[in-house]
Order: structure tokens, then sequence, then C-alpha cells
């Protein structure tokens, strides 16, 4: 390798890192304190104040509960003053069937489409603060043995629920970052 080869390369070696030194401050931490929201006070805060209203369903169950869990951050401390914003939620859930016994005529695996429409709103005013349309896919395997496939669907919708209720709050979390 020649010397003008080891010095381009330490040219480029050195403009790729002060690149990255220059761009590093640009990146700031969504759940960070003090990552300011559009509703006021923290991210991390307004999510502890958002209400979650009952949601239909089994999936919808498991959807709220999740959420519950997801938007406190695990219990890390209550919500000062009343609650500022609410979510309101409804699902749809549909099965595909992935594969079937051509023998017997049943199907093996089957595919929990679970789709969730929500919208965080604030209290008093109504004015929509996030709003989506989030879908998520859980399979799972069908059995002859009727309780197996009723368990393996009902874990089905718990993954589901548990899906739909990351994918919201990372959604929720992005749209109340202020700037």
């Amino acid at each position: 390798m020649s010397s003008s080869d080891s010095h381009t390369r330490r040219l480029m070696l050195a403009a790729v890192l002060g690149a990255a030194a220059l761009a590093g401050g640009c990146l700031r931490p969504l759940y960070a304190e003090n990552t300011t929201s559009t509703v006021g006070g923290s991210v991390k805060t307004a999510l502890r104040n958002v209400e979650i209203g009952e949601i239909k369903g089994l999936v919808g169950h498991y959807l709220r509960n999740e959420l519950v869990f997801e938007l406190d951050g695990g219990g890390g401390g209550e919500a000062t003053g009343p609650k500022r914003l609410k979510l309101q939620a409804s699902i749809d859930e549909s099965i595909e069937v992935v594969t079937v016994d051509y023998a017997s005529g049943r199907a093996d695996s089957a595919v929990l489409v679970a789709t969730a429409t929500w919208s965080v709103v604030r209290e008093g005013t109504g004015e929509v603060v996030s709003s989506g349309r989030t879908v998520t896919r859980a399979p799972y395997e069908r059995s002859q043995q009727r309780f197996s496939t009723v368990r393996a669907a009902r874990d089905a919708q718990i993954r589901a629920g548990k899906s739909l209720a990351t994918l919201i709050r990372g959604q929720i979390a992005a749209d109340l970052v202020a700037g």
C-alpha cells in the first residue's frame, strides 16, 4: 500500500468521525426527563397523564392492561394532578388460515390479525393530540384437541395485545414530542 492511499484513508476516517461528532448533538432521547411534550412537562409525565378508557373484546382487555403498564412506565411513579389526556380505542380481529391438512380438511395453523384504531384527545377541549391505526399479527398452531387450539388462540390474543400496546405507546410518545 502506498503512502498516498494511507494518507487518503486517514483523511476519510477523520472526516467521518468529525461528521459523527457534529451529528451526535442532534439526537435527543425520547423518554428523557428533559424532553418536553406538546401538552407540557416531559414526555414521560405526559404519558402517565393518559387515561385509558374501556376497550371492548378480549384483545381490547389485554391491550388496555398493557397500555396501563406501558404508559405508567412500569410503576415508576404516580401522575401528578388530574389526567389531561384520554385514549379511546377499538379493536377489530380476524383469523387468517395459513396451512390446511388436505387429508382431514382442518386448518393446521392460523394467524390472528388485530387492528387497533385509536386516538388520544385533550380532556375538556377534545383536541386530538395523537391518533392512528395499528395492525399486528400473532400466529398460532391449531390442533385436533379443542382445548389446545383454544389455549393457543388465547395466547395469540395476549401477544397481540402486548404488541399493539408497545406500538401505540411509541407512536403516542413520538407525537407528544414538542419541536
